[in-house]
């Protein structure tokens, strides 16, 4: 302690600056590691179905591809579905699946999920090479070859891609 008392305020205050400045680094880390928590959990969790229609839909796409959301009822007359990268999640690579409302709750709208995440991987992929990898995936998730033959072969005489015949 210094015997002077003007000598004894400037130590004071620069120690309440010092202690207000650790508070506010303090505040801001806090907020930064809550703010980076977050993010992590909405990056890696995987969004639910919009309907019970979509429930398998869902749960396929999320298997063959984490952040993958599926609409139904939707998409271009000469379509079965379009691919598009998720408004909310484009920094971190989440894709919206919308399928036309006829295939909703088929074993098409499985190969068509199936194949437009071939598609979004392989967007100069030929038909012939888009299907096999379609196929390829829905085997990696458990189906066999004849059952995803037989899904693709049930989907109506149109389309599967993001406008491309």
């Amino acid at each position: 302690m210094r015997i002077i008392g003007l000598a004894v305020i400037p130590t004071l205050a620069s120690r309440l600056r010092l202690a207000a400045e650790a508070q506010t680094m303090m505040r801001a880390a806090a907020l930064l590691l809550l703010l980076s928590a977050l993010m992590t959990g909405c990056a890696t969790a995987a969004p639910q179905a919009l309907s019970p229609q979509l429930e398998e839909h869902q749960r396929l796409a999320n298997a063959l591809r984490p952040r993958v959301r599926v609409h139904g009822g939707w998409a271009p007359a000469d379509n079965l579905g379009v691919v598009q990268a998720m408004s909310i999640w484009r920094g971190v690579g989440g894709l919206d699946i919308w399928l036309r409302g006829d295939i909703v709750g088929t074993q098409c709208g499985q190969y068509v999920v199936a194949s437009l995440l071939a598609l979004r991987e392989q967007r100069e992929a030929d038909q012939r090479t888009m299907d096999q990898e379609a196929v390829k995936r829905l085997v990696s998730v458990g189906w066999t070859a004849q059952s995803a033959e037989a899904a693709r072969a049930s989907c109506p005489g149109a389309s599967i891609g993001e406008g491309r015949r």
